[in-house]
C-alpha cells in the first residue's frame, strides 16, 4: 500500500464531531442553520415528521425552511469562551526573554501577532476545542517566529518510545495566482519528523498529476548543530500530551443546540395554533360549496357569512397545554446552560459563606480556565524555550507566567487590619503584606513596595506630632505613632466606606 499523507490520527476523527459543533456553535445561527462546516442543512435541526411524509417535494422543503426561520439558536456559546480568555487573561502575564528572542516580543508569527496576541489566541483555542499547536521557525532572514495550527489541522502524530517525533500538518488553503490574480484551494500538508536523530521537515502539494514533495529540510541551529529532537508542542486543555483533550465547554454547546431544537418545535407549535381556526357546517359537499363560492373563505365585519338552514359557525381553538411543557422543557435546559455559563465567568464573593466553602466553591469554578490558563502559558514557554535552542540561546531565561488571581476581592476593613497586624506581629514580611493589599484593592496596581514605602516616609518625615488627617475620627484622639501603618490603613478604610 502506497504511503499516504492524508491519513488521520484515529483520535483525530474520534474527537472531529466534537470540535466541529463548538466550531459552528461559535459561528453563531446563521452557521447552525446552515449545517455547519459539513454544510448539512438537516445536521442540527432534524425535520419534523409531519413535514417529512408531505410528498409534494417543494412544499415540504418550503415547510421546513419555515419551521427553521422561526426557531432561534442561543447566541451563548460565543460569549462564554470569549469571556472565559479575557477573565484569564485580564491580567498581564509575565514573560522573560534572552535578549536574542526580545523581537518576538513585538512580531511573533510571519503574519504580525504579537507574543501576546498569539498568548491570547491559544488561549481562545484551548477555551474552544481544547486544543492548540505551535510550531517553531526560521525565516529566510534569520528571524525566528512561532506558526500556530488549530486543532483541525493537526491531523497526524506518533511517538517512539512515548516520545512525540511525528506529526503532520494540514496547510491547506486559499492561494492567490499571482500571474491571473484568480483564487484557488490548494491542498498541502506539512510533515515534520526525527530521524536517525535529527528533525526534518518536507511539504507536500496536491497537483494534476499527484502529490509532490519538496526537498525534506534538516533544521540546524546558529552553531550549524542538528536539532534533535520535534520542536512542535501540543497545547491541551489539561496538559502538554500529544492526545486531544475534553472540549472545556462541549456541554454548553450541546445545550445550546438542545434549546434550538426544543425553540423550533415551540415557535412552530405557535404559529400553527396561535390564531382560531373559523368553521363552517351545513353544507353536503364542502368542496362544490366553496368551488361555487357559497362557503365562507374569509372572516371581518365587512363579510357576511349566510349558511344553509341547520348550519352552524364555530371557531377552533388550542387550549396550550402541550405548549406550556414545551415552554418549560426550553426554561429548564436554558438555565442550564447560563448556570454553565455563569460558573465559570463570575465570581460571587459578596455572598455570606465560610471561608473554607467560598474557597473550594472558587475552587471548582475556576479550575477549567486556571487549567486552562496554565497550560496555555506553559506550552507558550516550551515553544519558546525550543526557539531559544534553534537561536542558540538560554532556554533557561524564557518564562511565561500568567496571573491566576482572575477575580478582584476587595478586602474588607477587617481583613486589611488582619493582614496589617500580622506584618506587625512579625508572621510575615512587609512586602508579602503590601502584595495582599494590592491585591485587594487597598493600594493601586501600579505602585511598588518600594513607592509604597517612599510616600510612607514622605508623610512621616518632619512631623513632630500626627497631623489633623490622622486623628482617630470616632473618639478625636490622636493616633498611636507606633502604629501609624495600620491605623492609617484603618482610617482609609472607614473614609472610603
Amino acid at each position: 500500500m502506497p504511503f499516504d499523507i492524508t491519513v488521520r490520527h484515529p483520535l483525530y476523527e474520534a474527537f472531529l464531531p466534537s470540535w466541529t459543533l463548538m466550531r459552528d456553535a461559535m459561528d453563531g445561527e446563521d452557521a447552525i442553520k446552515a449545517g455547519g462546516k459539513d454544510k448539512n442543512p438537516f445536521k442540527y435541526l432534524p425535520m419534523k415528521s409531519g413535514i417529512l411524509a408531505m410528498s409534494d417535494d417543494v412544499k415540504r422543503q418550503a415547510a421546513y425552511d419555515a419551521y427553521k426561520l422561526r426557531a432561534e439558536f442561543p447566541e451563548i456559546v460565543a460569549p462564554t469562551v470569549r469571556g472565559a480568555t479575557g477573565i484569564m487573561l485580564g491580567k498581564p502575564t509575565t514573560i522573560e526573554l534572552p535578549k536574542a528572542l526580545e523581537p518576538l516580543k513585538a512580531k511573533a508569527t510571519q503574519d504580525g501577532l504579537t507574543l501576546d496576541s498569539l498568548h491570547r489566541r491559544a488561549a481562545l483555542e484551548l477555551m474552544t476545542t481544547g486544543r492548540y499547536g505551535l510550531l517553531p521557525g526560521v525565516d529566510s532572514g534569520g528571524n525566528p517566529y512561532l506558526a500556530g495550527y488549530v486543532t483541525e489541522s493537526i491531523v497526524n502524530w506518533d511517538a517512539t518510545d512515548q516520545v512525540t517525533d511525528y506529526v503532520v500538518l494540514d496547510e491547506s488553503g486559499a492561494v492567490r495566482d499571482r500571474a491571473t490574480n484568480q483564487w484557488s484551494n490548494e491542498e498541502a500538508y506539512l510533515e515534520c519528523f526525527v530521524e536517525n536523530g535529527v528533525y526534518k521537515a518536507r511539504r507536500w502539494i496536491k497537483t494534476r498529476a499527484g502529490w509532490q514533495t519538496e526537498d525534506e529540510i534538516a533544521a540546524q541551529d546558529r552553531r550549524r548543530r542538528a536539532i534533535s529532537e520535534l520542536p512542535f508542542v501540543f497545547l491541551g486543555a489539561n496538559d502538554l500530551s500529544a492526545s486531544p483533550d475534553d472540549v472545556p465547554l462541549y456541554g454548553l454547546a450541546k445545550l445550546a443546540v438542545r434549546v434550538y431544537r426544543l425553540d423550533a418545535d415551540y415557535t412552530f407549535a405557535l404559529h400553527m395554533t396561535s390564531e382560531p381556526t373559523p368553521v363552517a357546517i351545513g353544507f353536503d359537499d364542502p368542496a362544490q360549496a366553496i368551488k361555487d363560492g357559497l362557503a365562507p373563505t374569509t372572516i371581518g365585519a365587512s363579510k357576511l357569512w349566510v349558511l344553509p338552514k341547520g348550519g352552524d359557525a364555530k371557531y377552533l381553538e388550542f387550549s396550550g397545554p402541550g405548549l406550556d411543557a414545551q415552554a418549560k422543557a426550553i426554561d429548564a435546559a436554558l438555565s442550564r446552560a447560563v448556570m454553565f455559563s455563569a460558573q465559570i465567568l463570575t465570581d460571587n464573593s459578596r455572598t455570606a459563606e465560610s471561608g473554607e466553602a467560598k474557597k473550594l466553591r472558587l475552587s471548582n469554578e475556576q479550575a477549567t480556565i486556571k487549567t486552562v490558563a496554565l497550560n496555555a502559558s506553559a506550552g507558550l514557554e516550551k515553544a519558546l524555550k525550543n526557539v531559544a535552542v534553534w537561536m542558540g540561546a538560554n532556554p533557561n531565561e524564557v518564562k511565561v507566567e500568567p496571573d491566576t488571581d482572575f477575580f478582584d476581592h476587595d478586602l474588607t476593613a477587617q481583613e486589611i487590619t488582619a493582614i496589617v497586624q500580622g506584618w506587625q506581629q512579625g508572621a510575615y514580611s512587609w512586602r508579602t503584606a503590601f502584595d495582599r493589599l494590592q491585591k485587594g484593592g487597598v493600594i493601586p496596581d501600579d505602585r511598588t513596595a518600594d513607592d509604597e514605602q517612599e510616600l510612607i516616609a514622605e508623610d512621616m518625615e518632619g512631623r513632630d506630632a500626627p497631623p489633623e488627617e490622622l486623628f482617630d475620627p470616632v473618639t478625636g484622639k490622636p493616633l498611636d505613632p507606633t502604629k501609624l501603618p495600620l491605623q492609617i490603613i484603618k482610617q482609609a478604610e472607614e473614609i472610603r466606606r
